[in-house]
């Protein structure tokens, strides 16, 4: 398995899955075809705390640009985003985290075929289900029930 390869999460998976701590997912719309990768990625100092940026350029490393942050289940648009609270990519995410819970079928969730907590590749088949490699699940089971 490449760094490339992406693989959807299981709809049940998702709400954890992308406040893993270093989460790159895609959201793709099967009706529309439109699609929009984002970073989520937690705050070190503030472990309630997300950072949400997106991809906005052809570098799918360097080119994320601040969105606006989740603090504990609201998600807000920055004031110092320079992407606007109109733009589509903006709303696309506010209406993601909105309905987060439910999504309909014809959305999709895709990960980047690396570990959405400790960044790592993906080896292990029931991983790219989850998003998270065998140690980080365990992890992150341990926080949510804390």
């Amino acid at each position: 398995m490449t760094a490339t390869t992406r693989a959807p999460l299981s709809p049940e998976v998702i709400p954890t899955a992308i406040l893993a701590g270093k989460a790159i997912v895609t959201l793709a719309n099967r009706h529309t075809g439109n699609r929009f990768t984002f970073q989520i990625a937690i705050c070190e100092d503030k472990p309630d705390l997300f950072f949400v940026s997106v991809l906005s350029g052809t570098d799918n490393v360097h080119d994320y640009h601040y969105l606006g942050c989740i603090r504990g289940a609201c998600y807000a648009h920055g004031r110092k985003s320079r992407i606007a609270e109109t733009a589509q990519s903006a709303q696309v995410f506010a209406w993601f985290w909105k309905h987060l819970q439910r999504l309909p079928l014809h959305v999709e969730v895709w990960h980047e075929g690396r570990c959405l907590r400790c960044g790592r590749v993906l080896t292990v088949p029931a991983s790219l289900a989850t998003g998270l490699g065998p140690e980080c699940i365990k992890y992150r089971a341990a926080e949510d029930r804390s």
